[in-house]
């Protein structure tokens, strides 16, 4: 009895984080793409686009990776803006050492080790705001500084492939790891701090560091570390174009 009432309170924990995270994804769906459809007059926004390098620091599923960035800016305000971005990286590969250990005491051997080789995709949705320190979202005579906070959805897909067979039914693997791929979902509070430089009329080249820190940590067992991960860092080299400034 009270092994049934504890997996009705796991799956009711994964129900409600699962809508949770479905909620904030179509609110910032909705924020990405209709919120320029109902804003009235023409409003002054921005088109960006970047390439970057990322990194994973989460301890255990360490790689490098290049990506690309597609984004939307709205400026209501010289010094504040409202960001939003979509960012897609290539696959990141990492190899690690797992051991099986037998259920029973009978099982020969009772443990043995070996390898796995991952993989590990991510996309990523970014919402929030961007303050100019120095300068402004127009400016075009001298070298801007800014800082942005928001938050995203980080979308994975984690891949094991083990080096040999392992009988599960007859051995528990290291963390509870499993062979094969499955996708997961992370939220995320996401911040940045960059350099923006105006090379021609509304158009700007801008350089930026982002850091994604994992704010929910439901398990999966495709990845070797659930809890705080995967903890992201990017460099971002990319131009910014600006539309609609009616500015003299």
């Amino acid at each position: 009895m009270a092994f049934y009432f504890q997996k009705r309170q796991i799956f009711s924990y994964h129900c409600k984080r699962t809508f949770f995270v479905r909620a904030v994804f179509r609110f910032i769906l909705f924020i990405l793409f209709f919120l320029p459809l109902i804003a009235t007059g023409q409003p002054r926004f921005s088109v960006s686009t970047d390439v970057s390098i990322m990194h994973n620091f989460d301890g255990r599923q360490p790689f490098t990776v290049p990506g690309q960035s597609i984004g939307l800016q709205w400026h209501p305000d010289e010094k504040y803006s409202v960001y939003s971005y979509f960012t897609y990286h290539m696959k990141g590969k990492y190899v690690s050492r797992l051991q099986a250990s037998a259920k029973q005491p009978g099982t020969q051997p009772q443990a043995f080790q070996f390898t796995n080789r991952s993989e590990m995709q991510l996309h990523h949705i970014s919402l929030g705001v961007k303050k100019y320190l120095t300068g402004s979202f127009r400016n075009t005579e001298k070298l801007t500084i800014y800082i942005s906070g928001g938050f995203g959805l980080l979308m994975g897909n984690a891949l094991n492939n083990f080096s040999v067979a392992v009988d599960t039914s007859l051995y528990n693997v290291q963390d509870n790891v499993i062979g094969g791929s499955g996708d997961f979902k992370r939220l995320s509070f996401d911040l940045s701090g960059g350099i923006e430089y105006p090379v021609g009329y509304a158009i700007f080249l801008f350089s930026e560091l982002r850091m994604l820190i994992p704010t929910t940590d439901y398990p999966s067992s495709y990845l070797l570390k659930n809890n705080n991960a995967p903890f992201l860092s990017s460099l971002n080299l990319g131009i910014r174009i600006l539309f609609n400034d009616d500015h003299d």
